[in-house]
């Protein structure tokens, strides 16, 4: 083995783990939610389970940098993964049981607390296995294999559900949970364990000098408030504007995770020069996209299902735009001692996700699917204008406090 493979070795093992963990959780979250809707068929019990499922998010995942910051950060994930693996086979036993949704729901909640603070933890790894790679390429190698899982996930989940039941489709996810967490096993040890952390205090007075890096955390409101809940309300929408079932919902999410799989890996070979601007561009096109899936839904047959593939295309490539691109702007200004904290901080935005998707249940349910989706569209583009109005100019990555 010669040294520049071994020196590649850390992050592919790593990369490989990621890959196989995404894809047993898109597979699992296509199923979950078409359960939901095949039990239920109401909008609100859908809305409802995802906002148990993201809900965790907002309580654990900033105390995860704090603890990305102390501890080992490889010893951290490896224990999540483990907690995941046997919440999953419960998941997996209750659906099958039949057990009551309130059961289903804690049950969610319990995995998610465990799952929502793995992003933070594969977020702070990547800069210790660079090597002398751009950062920026890195998180967007690392968004590709988010990306493929995106892709290839809800595929698996179709196959599952169209040939097998949704408890497979949970036994999946653990046995991929489970080879994740033996690409982590054998993979080296980055860096010695960290020593104490800094104060709080520090992270308050980074952010107070900062302008660029809370430019970046604001710029976050309108995608996850508006646009980014159409995962979650996937299924709805191939059943009220394409009149599809599981496997066109899932056909969609891979339409979206092809473009998505596209803008990445573009990032990764030619890096944004300024990711800042990019984010908000990225933003406001996001917004767009959506209202533009409303175009498709007025066709019937074949025309209804290209259009709707191609316009999901799309919205996967301008949003993964932004997501990568807002990610590489923020950890160009953080410190290394800060980064898992601040990392924390700003992953906090995937709270709005379930804040979202608790209102877009209920709208739905009153004033239709494509009333909800024309409020996604307009929401994001306006609240990302206005942000770009209230911080006048996207920041330039790094640039120095005034």
């Amino acid at each position: 083995m010669t040294a520049g493979t071994a020196g590649r070795l850390p992050l592919r093992l790593f990369l490989a783990g990621t890959l196989s963990s995404r894809i047993g959780d898109t597979a699992d979250l296509v199923a979950l939610n078409w359960y939901v809707v095949e039990r239920t068929g109401s909008a609100t019990a859908l809305a409802t389970v995802n906002v148990v499922r993201l809900a965790p998010i907002l309580l654990f995942t900033a105390p995860a940098g704090w603890l990305a910051d102390r501890y080992d950060k490889r010893r951290l994930l490896a224990g999540l993964r483990v907690a995941l693996f046997g919440s999953t086979l419960c998941l997996a036993w209750i659906v099958t049981a039949g057990g009551p949704l309130w059961l289903v729901c804690a049950t969610v909640f319990a995995r998610a607390s465990a799952g929502s603070a793995e992003p933070v933890l594969r977020q702070t790894l990547l800069p210790l296995l660079r090597g002398q790679r751009p950062l920026t390429a890195v998180i967007a190698m690392h968004s590709a294999c988010l990306n493929a899982a995106m892709l290839l996930g809800p595929a698996a989940g179709a196959l599952v559900l169209a040939i097998s039941s949704v408890p497979i489709a949970f036994w999946f996810n653990a046995f991929c949970t489970l080879v994740a967490l033996c690409c982590l096993t054998v993979l080296p040890d980055p860096v010695p364990t960290p020593g104490p952390a800094p104060p709080a205090e520090s992270v308050r007075r980074l952010l107070r000098q900062n302008p660029a890096m809370r430019r970046q955390i604001a710029l976050a409101m309108g995608p996850m408030l508006f646009a980014f809940p159409y995962t979650a309300m996937m299924p709805l929408l191939s059943k009220d504007l394409f009149h599809g079932d599981g496997s066109t919902a899932a056909l969609l999410l891979t339409c979206g995770a092809a473009g998505a799989l596209a803008a990445s890996a573009t990032m990764s070979r030619r890096p944004p020069s300024n990711p800042a601007r990019l984010a908000a561009i990225g933003a406001v096109l996001l917004g767009c996209a959506l209202l533009v899936l409303l175009v498709p839904s007025g066709f019937s047959g074949k025309s209804a299902a290209v259009g709707a593939g191609a316009t999901m295309v799309v919205v996967g490539l301008v949003g993964q735009c932004y997501r990568t691109a807002n990610r590489a702007a923020l950890q160009a200004t953080a410190p290394g001692d800060l980064l898992g904290r601040i990392m924390g901080i700003a992953s906090t935005d995937r709270a709005m996700i379930p804040v979202g998707t608790a209102v877009l249940g209920p709208l739905a349910e009153l004033a239709g699917t494509r009333t909800m989706v024309a409020f996604m569209g307009l929401g994001c583009v306006v609240t990302t204008l206005l942000t770009i109005r209230i911080c006048r100019s996207p920041p330039e990555p790094g640039l120095a406090p005034t």
